[in-house]
């Protein structure tokens, strides 16, 4: 729903009052739904599973069920206003993870607590982390009520404006017909939502397949190794997803206004400054396995280091074919990517098994790399074919981020610096 609702917000024909309201109205009435089944779901898995009392475990469920409604609405709130290209609050309030603003709060809160009180459970935990996401969700709904009228009203000026230039008068009968008109309904939404939720339900899936065979096919110490190589691949993987993040509510906004030359140079860019950092962290694992396994997690774990070497050449490939995914699905292409997804979780869950099968924990990394590979190259191909866009890591970038950067922080020629 988040990914559908940045769509709408960020193209063209969504800039009245009454698109704007139905549709944060709907991510908001979602929100809360999926929190109710949530909290019901583990009221039930509480009463059951935890060893504690009943009042206890109703009260941890409670909570836990707030927590996720109000993540859902803070979340919900913080993604569409990256609708509005406010990729700053988006940042610091929103994000899966919550956001770190409200989470600088709950740690603060955490430590003061603890420092006055020599008791902590689990339900005085989740009692503060959903005060603290109550107390930051008033000033994501005015930020959000502040860019909705500012919108409407940057609008509705421009509307004037053309009909004043058109001759039209405002209060004449060719007024209403030249008003925008909502072209997204509930239905319209939900139909771009569902795909996506399933693309996103399955790349969650996939990313952590590999675990789920492991436990179910190999001994716990093999595990254990292989979870070791697998956590370091986040080094290489954030700096794609920062990027991704940063221009997801600007490619609807380019293709609706048919700018492909202009997004086929935000999305090189944004590939360029993401594969750099990827590129030499994924050189330094390469060339280092060993030691850097042993300096994070100790000198067993560098038996893990061929592991580590494979899983990061899958890594790579998806660094140099950049956000080819995302750009697939903010274009209106969610369905293939679905089907692509689809596709892939067979793939895995057939090679997983032979791969352990023929060579153990090394033959599971050796099948995610070639399935990692295979996804991301045929992604970046779609989106090449549908979209008009290369997505893939272009060298020819490095000038243009050069200049601007010469520009930002350098002087320019003829300017005397008087202090110095």
């Amino acid at each position: 729903m988040n990914r559908a609702l940045v769509k709408v917000l960020a193209s063209e024909n969504s800039h009245d009052a009454a698109t704007l309201n139905s549709v944060v109205k709907l991510g908001v009435y979602t929100s809360v739904i999926a929190g109710l089944i949530v909290g019901a779901i583990a009221l039930i898995a509480c009463a059951n599973f935890l060893p504690s009392n009943g009042e206890t475990g109703g009260l941890i469920a409670c909570m836990f069920g707030g927590i996720v409604l109000v993540r859902n609405v803070h979340f919900v709130l913080a993604e569409t206003t990256r609708g509005f290209h406010e990729t700053h609050w988006s940042n610091l309030f929103g994000g899966p993870a919550g956001g770190p603003i409200p989470h600088l709060i709950f740690l603060c809160a955490l430590i003061g607590f603890w420092q006055t009180t020599s008791i902590m459970t689990l339900a005085t935990v989740l009692c503060i982390y959903f005060a603290c996401l109550l107390v930051t969700l008033p000033p994501l709904v005015w930020k959000l009520y502040s860019l909705r009228n500012k919108t409407v009203n940057v609008a509705t000026a421009a509307t004037n404006s053309t009909m004043k230039l058109s001759g039209s008068s405002i209060n004449g009968s060719k007024s209403d017909s030249t008003q925008p008109e909502p072209v997204f309904t509930a239905k319209s939404i939900w139909v771009l939502a569902i795909p996506l939720m399933l693309t996103q339900t399955f790349g969650l899936t996939l990313s952590q397949a590999d675990i789920w065979m492991a436990g179910a096919l190999v001994l716990p110490a093999s595990i254990a190794i292989y979870c070791a190589a697998q956590r370091m691949l986040g080094f290489l993987t954030i700096p794609l997803q920062i990027s991704g993040t940063a221009i997801v509510s600007f490619i609807p906004e380019l293709i609706s206004r048919n700018k492909t030359k202009q997004l086929q140079e935000m999305v090189g860019l944004a590939t360029f400054a993401s594969g750099v950092p990827g590129i030499l962290i994924g050189a330094v694992l390469l060339l280092f396995p060993g030691p850097i396994l042993s300096l994070v997690f100790g000198s067993y774990y560098t038996q893990a280091g061929i592991i580590l070497q494979v899983l990061v050449v899958g890594q790579l490939i998806c660094v140099l074919t950049g956000p080819c995914e995302t750009v697939l699905m903010m274009a209106g292409h969610q369905n293939k990517t679905l089907v692509v997804n689809i596709v892939t979780a067979i793939a895995v869950f057939t090679l997983g098994p032979l791969g352990i099968y023929l060579a153990g924990i090394t033959g599971l990394a050796v099948a995610m790399c070639v399935v990692t590979i295979c996804q991301n190259t045929f992604n970046w191909w779609l989106a090449r074919k549908l979209v008009g866009v290369a997505t893939h890591f272009d060298v020819s970038y490095a000038s243009q981020i050069s200049s601007q950067i010469q520009q930002r922080f350098l002087p320019k020629k003829g300017h005397i610096n008087v202090t110095s």
